[in-house]
């Protein structure tokens, strides 16, 4: 299966008070095998949590 990559966009938000925040906002992209094996639509939510080991990801796929 395709690797994907890590994209981070930074960047300042105003709040409601006047004040200004930095945000920093990741996205990853799922490999369409991945997709397609899944039968994933636009919509649906993957929920990500900690595996079992220190370097694995335990993917749950909730279909609407």
């Amino acid at each position: 299966m395709p690797r994907t990559t890590v994209q981070v966009t930074e960047s300042e938000v105003n709040t409601a008070d006047g004040d200004t925040r930095e945000t920093k906002q990741y996205r990853v992209t799922i490999p369409k095998q991945m997709a397609e094996f899944f039968d994933l639509s636009q919509g649906d939510g993957i929920e990500w949590s900690a595996g079992s080991a220190s370097n694995k990801m335990e993917l749950t796929i909730h279909q609407e």
